[in-house]
């Protein structure tokens, strides 16, 4: 075992976050956030901007910047596409076990969301509010837009992720949070960011600090210029851009969970307008 090794199985043992100095400097600083007094008016006003938000419908619709940077063998333009014209399943494709940790995620963003507002560095409006790029058709909701003048002096993009132990105690980085960050930071123009990171099983958290680097969104620039291309020829030619070649029926590994595959196998009574009424 070598220097690196030793160290990180030390820190592994006694709890240690081992982290940059900008993310050891913000953590301390959000730490202290745990001691302020709950401001009860503006983090009142977030819950009941979160519990209300789309209160005419909570549906999920149209094109997220968030399924733009999925690894190569997950990524479909034909879904995205019909993500812009269907309406898509809202989560009942999905199994029990992945909709209760989807919601204790939610628990701890709204956690760390309040403690943003408790500390002056976020208003309510700057939390998990939906924002909508218009040359991409893009719907993307940044967790935390904040200013924490005593780290940064503009403004910064937060990404909060909840992770097991396991996984908290072994990565370097959360896997696909950077990325997410970055796209939100091109779409935003805010080109300072984090994600924080929390062990849902103990509340220890790490953070990660980023500057925008646009060779990371120039792929994600690449697959929204993808859909919008098929999307035009569908909308003028009405020619549907092909499955993968692995989307085999609506059964299958790719299929199974996808939240178009209805509108795309014609199937459960097939693809319903969003505009419908």
């Amino acid at each position: 075992m070598g220097l690196i090794d030793n160290i990180k199985a030390e820190a592994k043992g006694n709890r240690t976050i081992i982290q940059s100095s900008d993310a050891q400097a913000l953590s301390k600083i959000l730490n202290n956030a745990f001691y302020l007094n709950k401001n009860i008016d503006e983090e009142t006003k977030f819950i009941r901007q979160v519990m209300t938000r789309g209160a005419e419908t909570q549906e999920r619709i149209g094109l997220h910047a968030s399924a733009l940077i999925t690894g190569d063998k997950d990524f479909c333009v034909r879904q995205q596409v019909l993500s812009l014209i269907y309406r898509q399943l809202q989560g009942e494709q999905l199994p029990v076990g992945l909709v209760r940790i989807f919601e204790q995620g939610n628990a701890i963003h709204e956690k760390w969301q309040r403690m943003f507002i408790r500390a002056g560095y976020s208003k309510a409006g700057d939390l998990d509010v939906t924002q909508f790029n218009k040359k991409f058709r893009i719907s993307f909701t940044p967790d935390i837009i904040c200013q924490i003048p005593e780290f940064y002096d503009g403004k910064m993009i937060g990404e909060i992720k909840s992770v097991n132990t396991y996984q908290f105690q072994k990565m370097v980085r959360h896997p696909s949070a950077w990325k997410q960050l970055q796209w939100y930071m091109y779409l935003t123009g805010i080109h300072k960011g984090f994600v924080l990171s929390e062990d849902k099983n103990n509340q220890d958290f790490k953070l990660e600090v980023y500057d925008f680097d646009q060779s990371i969104v120039d792929p994600f620039i690449d697959r929204a210029e993808q859909v919008k291309y098929y999307y035009k020829r569908v909308m003028s030619e009405k020619k549907m851009v092909k499955r993968p070649k692995d989307a085999s029926s609506p059964e299958c590994k790719r299929c199974t969970n996808c939240a178009m595959k209805n509108a795309c196998w014609n199937i459960n009574g097939g693809g319903v307008l969003i505009n419908a009424k």
